[in-house]
């Protein structure tokens, strides 16, 4: 009774999240964990460079001008919600080390067979946890992240480890930067039957500042536009996509943004905005959803020190 309610569970869990489905249940080590990266498209791999390059890209850490601290909440479809925790700490006078953990929950579902009551409840965990390391070389910065993963379902569980290698560097046009990155890159151990397949993915992007406005006194912003474009591959899935991100600053305090990710099944178009006060960053994204009611929000406080 114990195995067939597992089968039942794992069955109406990976029909109910399409992104379950396609990468067996690592979906969150993919769609991100920040809201600045939520509301432009998650093009982040050459614009990132605080506590969540950890994520994005290990290389961005080494671009960051401050320490910062970061928590992070994404209400997810059908319940399940993640949540992150990022740090940034300056390692002399090149190098950076991050800190993370992310987790995933579903919640209790229900394992049915057929229409009428459910045969069980079940719910399902995922957690990725590790450190980050980049470095500067003039303009150019490279970094490696080492996770180590576990997940939970129904009552079987499984552990693994993973990689990142993302490199960024500084073009020769004034504010344009390269960013690449390649994820996720290891193996889980047996989760009952099989092993999970990890989502590893290269991502290739850059980010560019067309705009940008400052006052002559004391050097502050009054206004800045910049823009991210990006190409990811899921190896797994077989799917290449453009992720687009779009930002508008004002006085370095309020930040616009906006973004959209080519064929997704699951996501459409993003928006959010970023308020900047004093040491703390406030940030803020809506992600529309198609074919489920409600969107995705996303949450992120950041301390910058």
């Amino acid at each position: 009774m114990k195995t067939r309610l597992w089968m039942l569970g794992m069955l109406a869990f990976f029909s109910a999240w399409p992104a379950a489905a396609q990468e067996g249940g690592f979906a969150f080590l993919r769609i991100g964990v920040n809201a600045e990266a939520g509301a432009m498209g998650d093009a982040q791999v050459a614009w990132s460079r605080d506590a969540f390059s950890t994520f994005w890209n290990p290389a961005g850490l080494a671009a960051a001008e401050r320490n910062t601290a970061s928590l992070s909440y994404y209400a997810w479809v059908l319940g399940a919600g993640s949540y992150a925790a990022a740090s940034r700490l300056g390692l002399g006078e090149k190098g950076a080390v991050g800190l993370f953990v992310t987790t995933m929950e579903s919640g209790n579902l229900e394992a049915r067979s057929g229409p009428g009551d459910p045969e069980g409840f079940f719910s399902t965990q995922f957690v990725s946890s590790g450190a980050s390391y980049g470095r500067r070389f003039g303009r150019f910065r490279a970094g490696v992240t080492a996770k180590y993963l576990l997940e939970r379902i129904f009552t079987n569980s499984a552990r693994g480890y993973a990689f990142d290698f993302g490199v960024q560097a500084d073009l020769p046009v004034r504010g344009a930067q390269f960013g690449a990155a390649l994820q996720n890159i290891g193996r889980m151990s047996r989760l009952a039957a099989e092993a999970t397949r990890l989502p590893r993915a290269l991502r290739v992007g850059v980010a560019v500042h067309p705009f940008h406005v400052r006052l002559r006194e004391d050097d502050a912003t009054l206004a800045q536009l910049f823009a991210t474009m990006e190409i990811s591959r899921f190896f797994e899935m077989q799917r290449t996509q453009l992720h687009i991100g779009l930002g508008a600053g004002v006085f370095d305090m309020v930040t616009l943004r906006g973004g959209y990710i080519t064929d997704d099944d699951l996501r459409g178009p993003s928006f959010g905005i970023g308020l900047d006060i004093d040491k703390v960053l406030v940030d803020y994204a809506y992600v529309a959803f198609s074919g489920y009611e409600g969107p995705g929000h996303m949450m992120t406080l950041t301390y910058r020190w």
